[in-house]
């Protein structure tokens, strides 16, 4: 099967790669390696021209005001944007747009006006709440518990690894209903920063520079107004979104090893050892052929997922999958590109160092690699 991208679909991805190259990534320059929010006067630069460029949130359908590119064209875009240290590696301040939650657009409509508008126009940021100290990746192992109390819902529980929770106006919440087991009893709730009984316990050091936090609830009060979908279909909301999810966030790891083999590549056109450049020598030459097939072949995975679940398919084997193979293969990409350059690829004079460091939370991010060997397992077993 070919993939054929539309004309339209590469003027917008040569538009971002312009973009990228111009705008963001000479920033690397004046800014430390372990940045994490871009700093005014640049981050309102580069969003008010993502925004008169008409590349602000464009995962965000046509009719909430978006442009509504589907889930294909994100992966081909979101591959350039990966090219920059800052757009697809955990920054807080994103330049294209948040990532705004799917479930938001099935929100009701006093939910779309205090949460989902306000996320696209770039007001209010949100964070997932899901993973907790002994429930990550199986949500039937959920421990926070929400109890009614007439209109209202009492929230009590703890939140770990949240990804941007010190820094979201609202947290989707996802916790059990007493008395239930398993999956079913998961319900979702949009809970807001500064609701009394609700905080950041702490920041989670990591090995980058972006913190993850630790969120407690103790006796929260969140009004029935704030669940986000029925009662009870929590987890079907997080499965919707995080199948997609999976497969967006495999493209993220293309574009970071796309530069990467390019600066491998260029150095050892460069670099002179004993008489001979790096790029004459067949050690070096098979560690570039084996990062542009892994590319390649990790570059195909995604597309083949994202079509087909444009297609309406069910792609929960190849979300896995993509993921699975494109976040271990931009670890050993980086890797070798960090080898080629020797001393330099260590330092952090270059941005290798820090994308080591970002491409092993990947294996972890979204689902650790063996769940999702779990779930590729249970489909080809299945009868």
């Amino acid at each position: 099967m070919a993939f054929e991208i539309p004309e339209e679909l590469k003027m917008l991805r040569d538009t971002v790669r312009r973009f990228v190259y111009s705008e963001v990534i000479p920033l690397e320059k004046e800014l430390p390696v372990d940045t994490v929010e871009i700093p005014e006067p640049h981050i309102g630069r580069l969003q008010g021209m993502a925004k008169e460029m008409g590349l602000w949130c464009l995962d965000v359908p046509e009719e909430f005001g978006g442009p509504g590119i589907g889930l294909f064209g994100q992966v081909i875009v979101g591959e350039e944007m990966g090219h920059c240290l800052w757009v697809l590696t955990g920054t807080s301040t994103p330049i294209f747009g948040g990532d705004i939650p799917a479930a938001l657009y099935e929100s009701t409509e006093d939910q779309k006006e205090h949460y989902l508008y306000p996320s696209i126009r770039g007001e209010k940021k949100s964070a997932f709440g899901q993973t907790e100290p002994g429930a990550g990746a199986d949500p039937s192992m959920l421990a926070t518990t929400a109890v009614r109390d007439g209109d209202n819902w009492i929230l009590n529980g703890t939140k770990i690894f949240i990804t941007g929770g010190d820094k979201a106006d609202f947290v989707m919440i996802f916790a059990r209903i007493p008395g239930t087991t398993g999956r079913n009893g998961v319900t979702c709730f949009l809970v807001d920063k500064g609701t009394p009984g609700f905080k950041v316990a702490r920041l989670v050091e990591v090995i980058r520079p972006l913190y993850p936090s630790e969120l407690v609830l103790e006796d929260c009060v969140v009004p029935d107004a704030n669940r986000l979908g029925e009662v009870g279909r929590g987890f079907m909301l997080a499965q919707d979104f995080l199948t997609h999810g999976r497969i967006t966030y495999a493209a993220r790891p293309l574009g970071m090893a796309s530069r990467s083999l390019k600066m491998a590549i260029d150095y050892s056109k460069q670099r002179t050892t004993f008489g001979r450049l790096l790029a004459e020598r067949q050690a070096v030459q098979w560690m570039l052929v084996d990062s542009e097939i892994e590319l390649r072949a990790a570059r195909w995975l995604t597309w083949d997922a994202a079509f087909k679940a444009e297609r309406g398919e069910d792609v929960r084997s190849e979300a896995s999958i993509a993921k699975v193979y494109s976040t271990e293969m931009v670890g050993r990409v980086v890797d070798r590109a960090i080898q080629i350059h020797g001393g330099l690829g260590v330092s952090k004079d270059l941005i290798l160092e820090r994308w080591y460091r970002e491409a092993r939370v990947m294996r972890i991010g979204e689902g650790p690699s063996e769940i999702h060997r779990f779930i590729i397992a249970r489909n080809l077993l299945r009868d």
